[in-house]
Protein backbone atom coordinates (compact mmCIF):
# COMPACT_ATOMS: atom_id res chain seq x y z
CA UNK A 1 0.00 0.00 0.00
CA UNK A 2 1.49 3.32 -1.01
CA UNK A 3 1.39 6.67 0.44
CA UNK A 4 -2.06 8.40 -1.11
CA UNK A 5 -3.77 5.11 -0.89
CA UNK A 6 -2.77 4.72 2.96
CA UNK A 7 -3.99 8.53 3.63
CA UNK A 8 -6.97 7.55 1.76
CA UNK A 9 -7.69 4.54 3.72
CA UNK A 10 -7.17 6.03 6.92
CA UNK A 11 -9.32 8.89 6.53
CA UNK A 12 -12.25 6.49 5.06
CA UNK A 13 -11.43 3.59 8.00
CA UNK A 14 -11.85 6.49 10.49
CA UNK A 15 -14.87 8.27 9.62
CA UNK A 16 -16.16 4.88 9.28
CA UNK A 17 -15.63 3.69 12.53
CA UNK A 18 -16.76 6.61 14.02
CA UNK A 19 -20.20 6.19 11.59
CA UNK A 20 -20.62 2.79 13.02
CA UNK A 21 -20.39 3.43 16.63
CA UNK A 22 -23.40 6.71 16.21
CA UNK A 23 -25.29 4.30 13.71
CA UNK A 24 -24.75 1.27 16.47
CA UNK A 25 -25.68 3.21 19.50
CA UNK A 26 -29.02 4.90 18.20
CA UNK A 27 -30.12 1.74 16.60
CA UNK A 28 -29.33 -0.24 19.70
CA UNK A 29 -31.28 2.15 21.70
CA UNK A 30 -34.21 1.89 19.45
CA UNK A 31 -34.23 -1.53 19.40
CA UNK A 32 -34.59 -1.86 23.57
CA UNK A 33 -37.44 0.62 23.30
CA UNK A 34 -38.70 -1.09 20.43
CA UNK A 35 -38.85 -4.30 22.23
CA UNK A 36 -39.73 -3.06 25.93
CA UNK A 37 -42.79 -1.63 24.44
CA UNK A 38 -44.23 -4.85 23.42
CA UNK A 39 -47.21 -6.61 25.05
CA UNK A 40 -45.16 -9.63 26.75
CA UNK A 41 -45.69 -12.27 29.35
CA UNK A 42 -42.21 -13.33 30.25
CA UNK A 43 -39.70 -10.59 29.21
CA UNK A 44 -36.69 -10.18 31.45
CA UNK A 45 -34.36 -6.97 30.82
CA UNK A 46 -31.46 -9.49 30.06
CA UNK A 47 -33.75 -11.28 27.49
CA UNK A 48 -35.05 -7.75 26.29
CA UNK A 49 -30.89 -7.01 26.03
CA UNK A 50 -30.31 -10.41 23.73
CA UNK A 51 -33.25 -10.23 21.56
CA UNK A 52 -32.17 -6.39 21.05
CA UNK A 53 -27.78 -7.25 20.64
CA UNK A 54 -28.47 -10.30 18.54
CA UNK A 55 -30.71 -8.49 16.59
CA UNK A 56 -28.00 -5.90 15.24
CA UNK A 57 -26.44 -7.52 12.91
CA UNK A 58 -29.32 -7.25 10.60
CA UNK A 59 -30.41 -3.51 11.22
CA UNK A 60 -26.44 -2.83 10.73
CA UNK A 61 -26.54 -4.79 7.18
CA UNK A 62 -29.77 -2.55 6.27
CA UNK A 63 -27.75 0.77 7.50
CA UNK A 64 -24.38 -0.66 5.50
CA UNK A 65 -25.16 1.38 2.51
CA UNK A 66 -25.87 4.53 4.16
CA UNK A 67 -22.78 4.16 6.57
CA UNK A 68 -20.52 3.76 3.66
CA UNK A 69 -22.17 6.70 2.04
CA UNK A 70 -21.46 9.07 4.95
CA UNK A 71 -17.79 7.82 5.74
CA UNK A 72 -16.74 8.08 2.59
CA UNK A 73 -18.87 11.59 2.03
CA UNK A 74 -16.65 12.53 5.19
CA UNK A 75 -13.41 11.25 4.88
CA UNK A 76 -12.83 12.95 1.81
CA UNK A 77 -14.15 16.03 2.56
CA UNK A 78 -11.90 16.27 5.55
CA UNK A 79 -8.72 15.34 3.00
CA UNK A 80 -10.26 18.52 0.76
CA UNK A 81 -10.88 20.58 3.98
CA UNK A 82 -6.94 19.82 4.66
CA UNK A 83 -5.91 20.58 0.85
CA UNK A 84 -4.26 17.04 1.01
CA UNK A 85 -6.77 15.75 -1.41
CA UNK A 86 -5.46 18.82 -3.92
CA UNK A 87 -1.81 17.83 -3.43
CA UNK A 88 -2.57 14.30 -4.09
CA UNK A 89 -4.44 15.44 -7.89
CA UNK A 90 -1.49 17.80 -7.94
CA UNK A 91 0.99 15.28 -7.59
CA UNK A 92 -0.53 13.26 -10.99
CA UNK A 93 -3.70 11.46 -8.94
CA UNK A 94 -6.35 11.41 -11.65
CA UNK A 95 -10.08 11.71 -10.12
CA UNK A 96 -10.24 7.71 -11.68
CA UNK A 97 -6.95 6.81 -10.12
CA UNK A 98 -8.58 7.96 -6.61
CA UNK A 99 -11.99 6.25 -7.04
CA UNK A 100 -10.54 2.91 -7.71
CA UNK A 101 -8.30 3.49 -4.42
CA UNK A 102 -11.97 4.26 -2.65
CA UNK A 103 -13.09 0.93 -3.90
CA UNK A 104 -9.49 -1.12 -3.06
CA UNK A 105 -9.78 0.62 0.66
CA UNK A 106 -13.65 -0.88 0.93
CA UNK A 107 -12.74 -3.94 -0.19
CA UNK A 108 -13.12 -5.61 3.06
CA UNK A 109 -16.52 -4.71 3.50
CA UNK A 110 -17.22 -5.64 0.16
CA UNK A 111 -16.42 -9.23 0.84
CA UNK A 112 -17.54 -8.97 4.27
CA UNK A 113 -21.09 -7.64 3.18
CA UNK A 114 -21.41 -11.49 1.20
CA UNK A 115 -20.03 -13.09 4.03
CA UNK A 116 -21.85 -11.73 6.59
CA UNK A 117 -24.93 -12.45 4.90
CA UNK A 118 -24.06 -16.53 4.23
CA UNK A 119 -22.63 -16.74 7.83
CA UNK A 120 -23.31 -15.19 11.13
CA UNK A 121 -25.75 -12.62 10.61
CA UNK A 122 -28.97 -15.16 9.91
CA UNK A 123 -28.07 -17.36 12.98
CA UNK A 124 -27.93 -14.41 15.21
CA UNK A 125 -31.15 -13.35 13.75
CA UNK A 126 -32.52 -16.75 13.98
CA UNK A 127 -31.80 -16.60 17.97
CA UNK A 128 -33.07 -13.17 17.95
CA UNK A 129 -36.60 -14.26 16.96
CA UNK A 130 -36.57 -17.84 18.71
CA UNK A 131 -36.33 -15.73 22.06
CA UNK A 132 -38.83 -13.11 21.56
CA UNK A 133 -41.58 -15.97 19.87
CA UNK A 134 -40.73 -17.67 23.03
CA UNK A 135 -41.47 -14.27 24.93
CA UNK A 136 -43.66 -11.55 23.28
CA UNK A 137 -47.09 -12.63 22.85
CA UNK A 138 -48.11 -12.54 19.31
CA UNK A 139 -45.11 -12.89 17.67
CA UNK A 140 -44.51 -14.59 15.07
CA UNK A 141 -45.22 -18.51 14.96
CA UNK A 142 -43.10 -20.73 12.92
CA UNK A 143 -45.79 -21.60 10.49
CA UNK A 144 -46.75 -21.71 6.90
CA UNK A 145 -49.20 -22.49 4.34
CA UNK A 146 -47.75 -23.84 1.10
CA UNK A 147 -48.24 -26.63 -1.75
CA UNK A 148 -46.04 -29.35 -1.65
CA UNK A 149 -46.76 -32.04 -4.87
CA UNK A 150 -49.99 -31.30 -5.60
CA UNK A 151 -51.27 -31.10 -2.14
CA UNK A 152 -52.18 -27.75 0.39
CA UNK A 153 -50.04 -28.15 3.49
CA UNK A 154 -49.71 -26.53 6.78
CA UNK A 155 -46.10 -27.24 8.76
CA UNK A 156 -45.17 -25.84 12.16
CA UNK A 157 -41.57 -26.29 12.14
CA UNK A 158 -38.43 -25.58 14.38
CA UNK A 159 -35.55 -23.55 13.43
CA UNK A 160 -33.90 -26.52 13.26
CA UNK A 161 -36.02 -28.09 10.33
CA UNK A 162 -38.08 -30.15 13.03
CA UNK A 163 -42.16 -30.07 12.03
CA UNK A 164 -44.30 -30.19 15.32
CA UNK A 165 -47.29 -30.54 13.28
CA UNK A 166 -48.35 -31.42 9.93
CA UNK A 167 -51.76 -30.70 8.10
CA UNK A 168 -52.61 -31.77 4.52
CA UNK A 169 -55.45 -31.21 2.57
CA UNK A 170 -56.16 -33.16 -0.75
CA UNK A 171 -58.63 -32.31 -3.20
CA UNK A 172 -60.10 -34.35 -5.63
CA UNK A 173 -59.56 -34.23 -9.23
CA UNK A 174 -61.93 -31.96 -10.26
CA UNK A 175 -60.70 -29.75 -7.78
CA UNK A 176 -63.77 -28.33 -6.16
CA UNK A 177 -64.27 -30.79 -3.15
CA UNK A 178 -61.83 -31.47 -0.64
CA UNK A 179 -61.29 -35.74 -0.95
CA UNK A 180 -58.88 -36.03 2.53
CA UNK A 181 -57.66 -34.24 5.33
CA UNK A 182 -54.73 -35.45 7.60
CA UNK A 183 -53.00 -34.13 10.27
CA UNK A 184 -50.04 -35.74 12.54
CA UNK A 185 -47.48 -34.40 15.04
CA UNK A 186 -45.08 -37.08 14.59
CA UNK A 187 -43.27 -36.51 11.50
CA UNK A 188 -40.46 -38.03 9.59
CA UNK A 189 -38.40 -36.82 6.79
CA UNK A 190 -35.82 -39.69 4.68
CA UNK A 191 -34.62 -40.08 1.40
CA UNK A 192 -37.60 -38.31 -0.38
CA UNK A 193 -40.63 -39.67 2.18
CA UNK A 194 -42.33 -38.33 4.85
CA UNK A 195 -43.66 -40.55 7.24
CA UNK A 196 -46.57 -39.57 9.38
CA UNK A 197 -47.14 -41.20 12.51
CA UNK A 198 -50.00 -41.88 14.35
CA UNK A 199 -52.02 -39.61 11.76
CA UNK A 200 -55.36 -38.71 12.01
CA UNK A 201 -57.23 -38.92 8.48
CA UNK A 202 -60.75 -37.75 7.35
CA UNK A 203 -62.47 -39.18 4.11
CA UNK A 204 -65.27 -37.17 3.15
CA UNK A 205 -67.17 -39.17 0.83
CA UNK A 206 -70.86 -37.86 -0.88
CA UNK A 207 -72.69 -38.94 1.94
CA UNK A 208 -70.50 -39.77 4.69
CA UNK A 209 -66.95 -38.61 6.71
CA UNK A 210 -64.66 -41.32 7.37
CA UNK A 211 -62.35 -40.95 10.67
CA UNK A 212 -59.33 -43.27 11.32
CA UNK A 213 -55.83 -43.21 12.79
CA UNK A 214 -52.80 -44.57 10.52
CA UNK A 215 -49.42 -44.42 10.06
CA UNK A 216 -48.78 -42.87 6.46
CA UNK A 217 -45.86 -42.43 4.12
CA UNK A 218 -45.43 -40.75 0.85
CA UNK A 219 -43.06 -39.30 -1.53
CA UNK A 220 -42.25 -35.21 -0.79
CA UNK A 221 -40.06 -32.77 -2.08
CA UNK A 222 -39.34 -31.54 1.36
CA UNK A 223 -36.27 -32.03 3.79
CA UNK A 224 -35.49 -30.53 6.93
CA UNK A 225 -33.43 -27.97 5.52
CA UNK A 226 -36.32 -26.50 3.54
CA UNK A 227 -38.70 -26.93 5.96
CA UNK A 228 -36.01 -24.80 8.37
CA UNK A 229 -36.14 -21.84 5.98
CA UNK A 230 -39.86 -22.08 4.74
CA UNK A 231 -41.10 -21.57 8.60
CA UNK A 232 -38.99 -18.39 8.93
CA UNK A 233 -39.13 -15.04 8.33
CA UNK A 234 -36.87 -14.52 5.11
CA UNK A 235 -34.68 -12.02 7.00
CA UNK A 236 -33.42 -14.82 9.01
CA UNK A 237 -31.99 -16.56 6.04
CA UNK A 238 -28.83 -16.88 4.43
CA UNK A 239 -27.77 -16.34 0.67
CA UNK A 240 -28.07 -19.74 -0.09
CA UNK A 241 -30.74 -20.38 1.97
CA UNK A 242 -32.65 -17.45 -0.02
CA UNK A 243 -31.80 -18.98 -3.68
CA UNK A 244 -33.36 -22.40 -2.04
CA UNK A 245 -36.21 -21.11 -0.85
CA UNK A 246 -37.08 -19.14 -4.55
CA UNK A 247 -36.34 -22.02 -6.51
CA UNK A 248 -38.80 -24.06 -4.29
CA UNK A 249 -41.04 -21.98 -4.33
CA UNK A 250 -41.00 -20.96 -8.09
CA UNK A 251 -41.01 -25.06 -9.02
CA UNK A 252 -44.30 -25.49 -6.70
CA UNK A 253 -45.68 -22.43 -8.84
CA UNK A 254 -46.22 -20.07 -5.35
CA UNK A 255 -45.14 -16.67 -5.20
CA UNK A 256 -41.07 -16.49 -4.49
CA UNK A 257 -40.67 -12.66 -5.08
CA UNK A 258 -40.11 -11.88 -1.47
CA UNK A 259 -37.34 -14.68 -1.14
CA UNK A 260 -36.11 -13.96 -4.36
CA UNK A 261 -35.97 -10.46 -4.29
CA UNK A 262 -33.88 -10.28 -0.97
CA UNK A 263 -31.38 -12.58 -2.63
CA UNK A 264 -30.66 -10.53 -5.43
CA UNK A 265 -30.57 -7.34 -2.72
CA UNK A 266 -27.84 -9.21 -0.84
CA UNK A 267 -25.75 -10.36 -3.47
CA UNK A 268 -25.54 -7.23 -5.37
CA UNK A 269 -24.93 -5.08 -2.13
CA UNK A 270 -21.03 -4.78 -3.32
CA UNK A 271 -22.59 -3.03 -6.47
CA UNK A 272 -24.78 -0.85 -4.77
CA UNK A 273 -21.89 0.15 -2.11
CA UNK A 274 -19.72 0.94 -4.42
CA UNK A 275 -21.62 3.11 -6.63
CA UNK A 276 -22.54 5.46 -3.32
CA UNK A 277 -19.07 5.80 -2.94
CA UNK A 278 -18.82 6.70 -6.06
CA UNK A 279 -21.14 9.15 -5.75
CA UNK A 280 -19.89 10.40 -2.35
CA UNK A 281 -17.14 10.69 -3.55
CA UNK A 282 -17.74 13.13 -6.19
CA UNK A 283 -19.22 15.65 -3.37
CA UNK A 284 -15.59 15.83 -2.08
CA UNK A 285 -14.13 17.29 -5.20
CA UNK A 286 -14.04 21.30 -5.64
CA UNK A 287 -12.93 24.44 -3.78
CA UNK A 288 -13.85 24.38 0.02
CA UNK A 289 -14.86 27.79 -0.74
CA UNK A 290 -18.45 27.07 -2.85
CA UNK A 291 -18.98 24.33 -0.48
CA UNK A 292 -18.01 23.66 3.00
CA UNK A 293 -17.62 20.25 3.99
CA UNK A 294 -20.77 19.97 6.29
CA UNK A 295 -22.74 21.17 3.09
CA UNK A 296 -20.54 18.60 0.59
CA UNK A 297 -21.88 15.51 3.65
CA UNK A 298 -25.46 16.62 3.83
CA UNK A 299 -25.53 16.85 0.07
CA UNK A 300 -24.25 12.74 -0.32
CA UNK A 301 -26.60 12.30 2.62
CA UNK A 302 -29.46 13.65 0.79
CA UNK A 303 -28.77 11.84 -2.61
CA UNK A 304 -28.39 9.10 -0.84
CA UNK A 305 -31.56 9.14 0.62
CA UNK A 306 -32.89 9.98 -2.79
CA UNK A 307 -31.52 6.74 -3.96
CA UNK A 308 -32.57 4.66 -0.61
CA UNK A 309 -36.61 5.98 -1.80
CA UNK A 310 -36.41 5.41 -5.27
CA UNK A 311 -35.26 2.13 -4.91
CA UNK A 312 -38.20 1.32 -2.02
CA UNK A 313 -40.55 2.51 -4.79
CA UNK A 314 -38.83 0.36 -7.88
CA UNK A 315 -39.58 -2.64 -6.00
CA UNK A 316 -43.28 -2.61 -6.31
CA UNK A 317 -42.80 -1.12 -9.64
CA UNK A 318 -40.87 -3.58 -10.78
CA UNK A 319 -43.50 -6.56 -9.16
CA UNK A 320 -46.48 -5.06 -11.31
CA UNK A 321 -44.66 -4.51 -14.43
CA UNK A 322 -43.53 -8.23 -14.03
CA UNK A 323 -39.86 -7.61 -14.37
CA UNK A 324 -37.02 -9.65 -12.77
CA UNK A 325 -36.64 -9.02 -8.86
CA UNK A 326 -33.46 -8.01 -9.53
CA UNK A 327 -34.40 -5.33 -11.75
CA UNK A 328 -35.34 -3.66 -8.10
CA UNK A 329 -32.13 -3.20 -7.03
CA UNK A 330 -30.45 -2.28 -10.61
CA UNK A 331 -32.41 0.24 -12.03
CA UNK A 332 -31.96 2.86 -8.61
CA UNK A 333 -28.06 2.20 -8.98
CA UNK A 334 -29.11 4.63 -12.31
CA UNK A 335 -29.37 7.60 -10.19
CA UNK A 336 -25.73 7.54 -8.66
CA UNK A 337 -24.38 6.44 -12.25
CA UNK A 338 -26.01 9.13 -13.52
CA UNK A 339 -25.14 11.98 -10.67
CA UNK A 340 -21.42 11.44 -10.55
CA UNK A 341 -20.33 13.00 -13.67
CA UNK A 342 -22.25 15.94 -12.90
CA UNK A 343 -21.25 16.18 -9.84
CA UNK A 344 -17.74 16.24 -11.04
CA UNK A 345 -18.48 19.24 -12.98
Amino acid sequence: MNRSTWLIARAIWVAFAIVFLVFFGLELVFRVLDEAKLPHTNYTADEIALVSIFGMPRRLYLDLPLMVLVAVAAGLGGLTQSSELTILRAAGLSIRRIFLKVAFVLSPILVGSIIVTQFGMPEAERFSQALKDANVSGGVKDSVWTRESGRYVFIEGAPDGSVRLWKQIEMADSRDAIERLIASSKVRFAADQVTLSDARLLAFESNQIHQQTNNLSQATKLTERQVRWLVQNPDALSLSELWDAASYLSAEGLNARAHSQLFWQRLLLPVTLIALALLASATAFGSMRSLGMSTRVFLAVLLGLVFKYAMDMASPAVFLAGGHPSLAIILPLLIPLLLTPRLLR
